[in-house]
C-alpha cells in the first residue's frame, strides 16, 4: 500500500487540488441555480447553526470543495488500482499525438452535441431549455466545468465506476481470460454512462423540471457523451477522456457565448 501511494502520490495530489478548486466553483454555481425556496431553506439552516454571517455561496463552495477533494483522493486511488488490474490504467508520462488528436476531435463533436440538439429539437419543445441560454455562462460555471466536470467526474465515472464494473464482471463472467474482454469493457462503459447521465438528473430537474422529455434529453446527451469518454478511457487512458470532457465544455460554451 505504501509503495502504491508513493508511486501515485503526485497523481492523487493533482486530483485533490483540482477537486478543491472544482468543488468550490461547483458549489457556488449550484447555489446560483437553486430555486428560491431551497436557497431560503439553506439560509435558515445556516442561521440555525450560527453560520448565518458566512456568505452562503462561500460556505457551499467550501463544503463541495472538501467533498470533491475526497472523491479525487479516495476514488482516484481505488480507480488506479482497479485500472491496473483490468488494463485500462496507463502509466504514460507524455501526451502522444494520435490519442490527443482523437480527444480533440471528440471535443468538437461532443461540444456540438451539447448545443445543437437543443437548438434544433429540444428547445422547440421546452421554453425552459431556451431560456437557460438567455444569460451567458458565469465565471464559476465555466471554471467548474473544466475542473470538476472534466477531471473529477472522469475520476468518478470512468476511472472508478467503469473500472469497478469491468472488474466485477470479469470476476463473474470472464475468469478464463487474464483481463476483461472487449465485451465486458463495453458493457461497463454503457453502465457507467447511464450512471453518468443519472447523476445529471438533479441539475436538470432544478433547471427545467423533470418531464419525460427532459429525462430522455439527459440520458441521450449526457449518456452519449459518457460513452464517448469511456471509449477514450478504454483505448487510450484517463488523461484523454479528461481532455475530451474538458474540450467538450470549452467548445459548447464558446458556441453559447459567441453565437447564441
Amino acid at each position: 500500500m505504501i509503495r502504491f501511494i508513493k508511486a501515485y502520490l503526485k497523481t492523487l495530489l493533482f486530483f485533490a487540488v483540482i477537486g478543491l478548486l472544482g468543488g468550490f466553483f461547483t458549489g457556488i454555481y449550484m447555489l446560483d441555480i437553486y430555486p428560491a425556496d431551497i436557497k431560503q431553506q439553506l439560509l435558515d439552516e445556516l442561521n440555525a447553526v450560527g453560520l448565518g454571517q458566512v456568505p452562503a455561496d462561500i460556505l457551499m463552495g467550501v463544503i463541495t470543495a472538501i467533498q470533491s477533494a475526497g472523491y479525487g483522493i479516495v476514488l482516484g486511488a481505488a480507480g488506479i488500482w482497479l485500472g491496473k488490474k483490468i488494463g485500462t490504467w496507463k502509466d504514460e508520462r507524455t501526451i502522444t499525438k494520435k490519442p490527443l488528436a482523437a480527444s480533440l476531435v471528440a471535443s468538437v463533436v461532443g461540444g456540438l452535441a451539447m448545443i445543437l440538439p437543443d437548438i434544433l429539437f429540444f428547445g422547440h419543445h421546452s421554453e425552459a431549455i431556451m431560456n437557460s441560454y438567455a444569460a451567458k455562462p458565469t465565471i464559476p460555471y465555466l471554471l467548474a466545468t473544466v475542473t470538476y466536470g472534466a477531471i473529477i467526474e472522469e475520476v468518478m465515472l470512468r476511472l472508478f465506476w467503469m473500472s469497478l464494473i469491468a472488474f466485477l464482471l470479469h470476476k463473474l463472467f470472464g475468469k478464463k481470460h487474464n483481463k476483461p474482454t472487449v465485451v465486458i469493457l463495453i458493457v461497463a462503459n454503457v453502465v457507467a454512462s447511464i450512471l453518468f447521465a443519472a447523476g445529471h438528473l438533479p441539475a436538470n430537474a432544478s433547471l427545467f423540471g423533470l418531464t419525460p422529455m427532459i429525462i430522455v434529453r439527459c440520458f441521450l446527451l449526457n449518456g452519449g457523451l459518457g460513452l464517448l469518454f469511456g471509449r477514450l478511457y478504454r483505448k487510450y487512458g484517463l488523461r484523454y477522456s479528461m481532455i475530451a470532457h474538458g474540450g467538450c465544455h470549452i467548445v459548447s460554451k464558446l458556441i453559447w457565448i459567441l453565437f447564441i
